[in-house]
């Protein structure tokens, strides 16, 4: 190397940095754009994890809120829950609303005790009362009905809900829904 020239060095060295340059063109960027690619796919992820749990934390601050605004209210939380285990007066409800609305309703699936009912998916004590209705009647009575059955003072959740129409806006409507009651 010692007799080489001047010129013939910085070719030499020219020609090193070309092959340098071009396995990086070929190999080393791919590699590192890869690697690139990885930290910004993680980063969408934890963008993506963390506004769900800053909406979460909203939520649980906001319910915390609104249990403590309720607090001072008549109807409380615990109070959504009969614990009339013969399921008498929400029976007696519901038959009240379909009078006030002027709507057939005939009650389908109500049976057995609350030992014999299903455990709600819950941390609590709660027991599942599957039922049905058959509403018949004009299409906003009807649809009164069930505004009102979304607001009553028990929680009665529809699972299923279908809807066939007759002559002269008669509506028939078939709800399978659930009462829960404490144990």
């Amino acid at each position: 190397m010692r007799n080489l020239s001047a010129k013939n060095r910085i070719l030499i060295l020219c020609a090193v940095w070309l092959i340098f340059s071009l396995l990086m063109f070929m190999y080393g960027f791919k590699i590192f754009d890869e690697a690139n690619q990885k930290t910004l796919d993680s980063m969408a992820d934890d963008r993506k994890n963390l506004a769900i749990l800053e909406n979460e934390n909203l939520s649980f601050k906001q319910t915390q809120a609104d249990l403590q605004k309720m607090a001072g209210e008549a109807l409380q939380p615990q109070d959504f829950f009969s614990q009339d285990i013969s399921l008498v007066k929400e029976l007696q409800v519901l038959e009240n609303l379909a009078g006030k609305y002027a709507v057939d309703m005939q009650l389908s699936g109500v049976a057995g005790t609350i030992d014999s009912l299903p455990q709600a998916p819950t941390q609590t004590s709660l027991a599942v009362v599957p039922f049905g209705i058959s509403l018949r009647g004009d299409l906003g009575s009807v649809v009164n009905f069930i505004e009102n059955l979304e607001n009553l003072g028990f929680i009665t959740n529809v699972n299923g809900l279908t809807i066939s129409s007759g002559d002269k806006n008669v509506v028939s409507v078939n709800l399978s829904a659930n009462f829960y009651l404490r144990k």
